[in-house]
Protein backbone atom coordinates (compact mmCIF):
# COMPACT_ATOMS: atom_id res chain seq x y z
CA UNK A 1 0.00 0.00 0.00
CA UNK A 2 1.28 3.40 -0.91
CA UNK A 3 1.09 6.13 1.30
CA UNK A 4 2.78 9.71 1.37
CA UNK A 5 4.34 11.75 4.42
CA UNK A 6 5.32 15.25 3.99
CA UNK A 7 8.72 16.24 4.02
CA UNK A 8 8.34 17.89 7.24
CA UNK A 9 8.41 14.96 9.35
CA UNK A 10 11.46 13.22 7.64
CA UNK A 11 15.13 14.52 8.69
CA UNK A 12 16.82 16.78 6.27
CA UNK A 13 19.16 13.40 5.95
CA UNK A 14 16.10 10.67 4.71
CA UNK A 15 14.80 13.83 2.65
CA UNK A 16 18.61 13.98 0.53
CA UNK A 17 19.41 10.72 0.64
CA UNK A 18 15.82 9.89 -1.40
CA UNK A 19 16.60 12.92 -3.40
CA UNK A 20 20.17 11.60 -4.17
CA UNK A 21 18.13 7.96 -5.01
CA UNK A 22 15.49 9.29 -7.13
CA UNK A 23 17.98 11.45 -9.07
CA UNK A 24 20.49 8.67 -10.30
CA UNK A 25 21.51 8.14 -13.80
CA UNK A 26 19.32 11.37 -14.32
CA UNK A 27 20.50 13.55 -17.55
CA UNK A 28 22.43 15.85 -15.43
CA UNK A 29 24.01 15.54 -12.03
CA UNK A 30 21.20 17.15 -9.44
CA UNK A 31 22.92 15.29 -6.31
CA UNK A 32 22.77 17.66 -3.46
CA UNK A 33 24.12 18.10 0.11
CA UNK A 34 21.79 18.46 3.47
CA UNK A 35 23.51 22.07 3.10
CA UNK A 36 22.76 22.81 -0.09
CA UNK A 37 19.47 21.09 0.34
CA UNK A 38 18.32 23.74 3.33
CA UNK A 39 19.64 26.43 0.74
CA UNK A 40 17.21 25.68 -1.61
CA UNK A 41 14.62 25.50 0.70
CA UNK A 42 15.48 28.93 2.34
CA UNK A 43 16.05 30.60 -1.69
CA UNK A 44 13.44 28.96 -3.86
CA UNK A 45 10.67 29.40 -1.68
CA UNK A 46 10.16 25.66 -1.29
CA UNK A 47 7.42 24.39 1.47
CA UNK A 48 8.24 21.03 3.36
CA UNK A 49 4.89 21.06 4.93
CA UNK A 50 3.66 20.80 1.35
CA UNK A 51 6.04 18.70 -0.61
CA UNK A 52 5.75 15.14 0.53
CA UNK A 53 7.88 11.30 -0.09
CA UNK A 54 5.75 8.00 -1.23
CA UNK A 55 6.56 4.82 0.25
CA UNK A 56 5.52 1.23 -0.16
CA UNK A 57 6.06 -1.12 2.88
CA UNK A 58 8.14 1.27 4.37
CA UNK A 59 10.31 1.24 1.36
CA UNK A 60 10.33 4.85 -0.25
CA UNK A 61 9.36 5.00 -4.29
CA UNK A 62 10.16 8.72 -4.62
CA UNK A 63 9.70 12.43 -4.23
CA UNK A 64 7.76 15.83 -5.44
CA UNK A 65 9.34 18.88 -3.98
CA UNK A 66 6.91 21.82 -3.88
CA UNK A 67 7.10 25.54 -3.68
CA UNK A 68 4.34 28.35 -3.25
CA UNK A 69 3.79 31.70 -4.18
CA UNK A 70 1.24 34.73 -4.31
CA UNK A 71 1.15 37.49 -6.56
CA UNK A 72 -1.61 39.87 -7.42
CA UNK A 73 -4.06 37.81 -5.25
CA UNK A 74 -3.22 34.38 -7.73
CA UNK A 75 -1.26 31.27 -6.02
CA UNK A 76 1.15 29.59 -7.94
CA UNK A 77 2.74 26.63 -6.93
CA UNK A 78 6.16 25.09 -8.28
CA UNK A 79 7.10 21.92 -9.04
CA UNK A 80 11.32 21.91 -8.12
CA UNK A 81 11.80 18.24 -8.84
CA UNK A 82 9.99 14.95 -9.02
CA UNK A 83 12.07 11.63 -8.92
CA UNK A 84 11.13 8.36 -8.64
CA UNK A 85 14.24 5.70 -7.22
CA UNK A 86 15.51 3.41 -9.61
CA UNK A 87 13.74 0.59 -8.77
CA UNK A 88 10.01 1.79 -9.07
CA UNK A 89 10.92 3.56 -12.67
CA UNK A 90 8.51 2.24 -15.62
CA UNK A 91 5.52 1.18 -13.16
CA UNK A 92 3.52 3.55 -13.17
CA UNK A 93 4.01 5.31 -9.61
CA UNK A 94 5.25 8.52 -11.39
CA UNK A 95 1.68 8.47 -12.64
CA UNK A 96 0.88 8.32 -9.01
CA UNK A 97 2.60 10.70 -7.70
CA UNK A 98 1.91 13.31 -9.97
CA UNK A 99 -1.99 12.69 -9.14
CA UNK A 100 -1.24 12.97 -5.60
CA UNK A 101 0.33 16.49 -5.86
CA UNK A 102 -2.49 17.67 -8.53
CA UNK A 103 -4.95 16.95 -5.31
CA UNK A 104 -2.76 18.68 -3.39
CA UNK A 105 -2.65 21.89 -5.17
CA UNK A 106 -6.68 21.96 -5.66
CA UNK A 107 -6.44 21.69 -1.69
CA UNK A 108 -4.07 24.64 -1.69
CA UNK A 109 -6.60 26.13 -4.04
CA UNK A 110 -3.51 27.22 -6.41
CA UNK A 111 -4.37 28.42 -9.18
CA UNK A 112 -1.29 28.21 -11.75
CA UNK A 113 1.49 25.24 -11.59
CA UNK A 114 4.11 25.26 -13.00
CA UNK A 115 8.00 23.64 -13.44
CA UNK A 116 10.06 23.05 -15.98
CA UNK A 117 12.13 19.62 -17.38
CA UNK A 118 14.93 19.12 -19.59
CA UNK A 119 13.98 18.82 -23.11
CA UNK A 120 15.42 15.28 -24.05
CA UNK A 121 13.56 14.00 -20.91
CA UNK A 122 10.59 12.88 -23.05
CA UNK A 123 9.35 10.45 -20.86
CA UNK A 124 8.81 13.04 -17.66
CA UNK A 125 7.19 15.21 -20.03
CA UNK A 126 4.61 12.83 -21.49
CA UNK A 127 4.04 12.37 -17.49
CA UNK A 128 3.58 16.03 -16.94
CA UNK A 129 1.38 16.61 -19.64
CA UNK A 130 -1.17 13.48 -18.90
CA UNK A 131 -1.73 15.42 -15.49
CA UNK A 132 -2.62 18.40 -17.71
CA UNK A 133 0.35 20.59 -17.88
CA UNK A 134 1.37 22.20 -21.35
CA UNK A 135 4.34 23.47 -23.01
CA UNK A 136 4.56 27.15 -23.28
CA UNK A 137 7.93 27.89 -24.16
CA UNK A 138 11.88 26.12 -24.85
CA UNK A 139 14.61 27.51 -22.14
CA UNK A 140 17.69 27.78 -22.82
CA UNK A 141 21.45 27.50 -20.21
CA UNK A 142 23.86 29.37 -22.51
CA UNK A 143 27.52 30.00 -21.42
CA UNK A 144 30.49 31.62 -23.05
CA UNK A 145 34.18 31.78 -20.87
CA UNK A 146 36.24 34.78 -21.41
CA UNK A 147 36.61 38.08 -22.54
CA UNK A 148 33.54 40.11 -24.04
CA UNK A 149 33.71 41.89 -27.34
CA UNK A 150 30.80 44.21 -25.88
CA UNK A 151 30.34 48.25 -26.05
CA UNK A 152 27.99 49.77 -23.59
CA UNK A 153 25.51 52.59 -25.27
CA UNK A 154 25.47 55.80 -24.64
CA UNK A 155 22.48 57.77 -23.33
CA UNK A 156 21.85 55.65 -20.16
CA UNK A 157 22.35 56.16 -16.81
CA UNK A 158 21.95 53.25 -14.41
CA UNK A 159 21.36 52.79 -10.92
CA UNK A 160 22.70 49.35 -8.94
CA UNK A 161 20.86 47.68 -6.25
CA UNK A 162 18.60 44.76 -4.91
CA UNK A 163 16.13 42.23 -7.19
CA UNK A 164 13.51 43.26 -5.02
CA UNK A 165 14.12 46.96 -5.43
CA UNK A 166 11.75 46.91 -8.85
CA UNK A 167 10.35 42.99 -7.60
CA UNK A 168 8.74 42.02 -11.62
CA UNK A 169 8.23 44.70 -13.67
CA UNK A 170 5.59 45.02 -15.86
CA UNK A 171 7.57 44.50 -18.75
CA UNK A 172 9.17 41.28 -18.12
CA UNK A 173 8.25 39.26 -14.66
CA UNK A 174 5.55 37.16 -16.36
CA UNK A 175 7.63 34.92 -18.74
CA UNK A 176 10.52 34.16 -16.58
CA UNK A 177 10.90 31.09 -14.47
CA UNK A 178 10.01 30.02 -10.86
CA UNK A 179 14.54 30.23 -10.50
CA UNK A 180 14.69 33.46 -11.68
CA UNK A 181 12.46 35.43 -10.32
CA UNK A 182 13.19 38.39 -8.05
CA UNK A 183 12.24 36.52 -4.73
CA UNK A 184 14.83 33.91 -5.48
CA UNK A 185 17.25 35.87 -6.06
CA UNK A 186 18.79 35.53 -2.58
CA UNK A 187 22.28 37.00 -2.72
CA UNK A 188 21.52 38.77 -6.24
CA UNK A 189 22.07 41.71 -8.12
CA UNK A 190 20.36 44.15 -9.94
CA UNK A 191 21.17 46.91 -12.40
CA UNK A 192 18.68 49.38 -13.69
CA UNK A 193 18.60 51.27 -16.75
CA UNK A 194 17.40 54.41 -17.31
CA UNK A 195 15.85 56.82 -19.76
CA UNK A 196 15.53 60.52 -18.27
CA UNK A 197 14.93 58.80 -14.98
CA UNK A 198 12.74 56.42 -15.86
CA UNK A 199 13.20 52.52 -15.66
CA UNK A 200 13.16 51.06 -18.93
CA UNK A 201 15.03 47.93 -18.58
CA UNK A 202 17.04 45.90 -16.06
CA UNK A 203 19.21 42.83 -15.31
CA UNK A 204 18.93 40.18 -12.21
CA UNK A 205 22.59 38.56 -11.70
CA UNK A 206 24.44 36.73 -9.18
CA UNK A 207 28.69 36.39 -8.63
CA UNK A 208 30.74 33.83 -7.56
CA UNK A 209 34.20 35.28 -6.27
CA UNK A 210 36.86 32.21 -5.50
CA UNK A 211 39.03 31.93 -2.35
CA UNK A 212 41.03 34.90 -3.16
CA UNK A 213 38.45 37.34 -3.28
CA UNK A 214 38.38 37.60 -7.03
CA UNK A 215 35.39 37.46 -9.48
CA UNK A 216 35.27 33.70 -10.77
CA UNK A 217 31.96 33.25 -12.58
CA UNK A 218 28.65 34.61 -12.62
CA UNK A 219 25.50 34.31 -13.53
CA UNK A 220 22.04 36.05 -15.68
CA UNK A 221 18.87 35.27 -14.32
CA UNK A 222 17.21 38.23 -16.20
CA UNK A 223 17.58 41.16 -18.78
CA UNK A 224 14.15 42.82 -19.93
CA UNK A 225 13.70 46.04 -21.75
CA UNK A 226 10.51 47.90 -22.13
CA UNK A 227 8.92 46.30 -25.20
CA UNK A 228 7.23 49.38 -26.31
CA UNK A 229 10.82 51.18 -26.64
CA UNK A 230 12.16 51.30 -30.39
CA UNK A 231 15.51 51.29 -28.80
CA UNK A 232 15.23 48.23 -26.79
CA UNK A 233 17.93 45.86 -28.80
CA UNK A 234 20.07 49.12 -27.51
CA UNK A 235 18.75 48.66 -23.43
CA UNK A 236 19.43 44.82 -24.02
CA UNK A 237 22.88 45.33 -24.25
CA UNK A 238 23.23 48.31 -22.30
CA UNK A 239 22.53 45.94 -19.10
CA UNK A 240 24.27 43.06 -20.23
CA UNK A 241 27.26 45.49 -20.05
CA UNK A 242 26.98 46.55 -16.83
CA UNK A 243 25.56 42.88 -15.32
CA UNK A 244 28.50 41.52 -17.04
CA UNK A 245 31.55 43.97 -16.01
CA UNK A 246 34.12 43.59 -15.63
CA UNK A 247 34.02 42.86 -19.45
CA UNK A 248 37.91 41.75 -20.20
CA UNK A 249 37.95 39.65 -17.06
CA UNK A 250 37.70 36.08 -18.74
CA UNK A 251 35.69 34.41 -16.41
CA UNK A 252 32.52 31.72 -17.37
CA UNK A 253 29.40 33.79 -17.98
CA UNK A 254 26.26 31.47 -17.01
CA UNK A 255 22.61 32.31 -18.69
CA UNK A 256 19.96 30.43 -16.36
CA UNK A 257 16.49 29.02 -18.19
CA UNK A 258 16.89 31.96 -20.97
CA UNK A 259 13.09 31.77 -23.02
CA UNK A 260 14.12 31.52 -26.47
CA UNK A 261 10.50 33.38 -27.06
CA UNK A 262 12.78 36.31 -25.62
CA UNK A 263 14.15 36.41 -29.48
CA UNK A 264 15.71 39.44 -29.25
CA UNK A 265 17.78 38.62 -25.94
CA UNK A 266 18.66 35.33 -27.08
CA UNK A 267 20.04 36.63 -30.71
CA UNK A 268 22.23 39.05 -28.71
CA UNK A 269 24.16 36.49 -26.53
CA UNK A 270 24.45 34.21 -30.00
CA UNK A 271 26.56 37.42 -31.46
CA UNK A 272 28.32 37.70 -28.25
CA UNK A 273 29.52 34.11 -28.32
CA UNK A 274 27.55 32.08 -25.91
CA UNK A 275 26.70 28.89 -26.44
CA UNK A 276 23.53 26.89 -25.36
CA UNK A 277 24.80 24.23 -22.97
CA UNK A 278 21.23 22.33 -22.18
CA UNK A 279 17.70 22.81 -23.17
CA UNK A 280 14.49 22.51 -20.90
CA UNK A 281 10.90 23.06 -21.60
CA UNK A 282 8.75 25.02 -19.58
CA UNK A 283 4.85 23.83 -18.78
CA UNK A 284 2.25 25.28 -16.83
CA UNK A 285 -1.41 24.12 -15.49
CA UNK A 286 -4.02 26.43 -15.38
CA UNK A 287 -5.76 24.74 -11.65
CA UNK A 288 -8.66 27.49 -11.72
Amino acid sequence: MIRYEKLSRLSAEEIVDLWNRGFENYFSNVQTTVDRFLNRVANEGLSLERSFAAFEDDRPIGIIVNGFRTRNGRIFAWNGGTAIVPEYRGKGYGKMLMEHNMALYAEEKVDEALLEAIARNEAAIRLYESVGYRKVDRLAFMQHEGALDLTAPEGYEYRRGLPEDIGEAEFGGGRSTWQAQAANMGKGECVQVLADGRLVGYAFYKTLKGEDGSLSALYLYQCEADPLRPDRDEILSAALAQAFRPLESAIKRTVVNLPESHSNLYSLLCKLGFEKTVEQVHLKKSMS
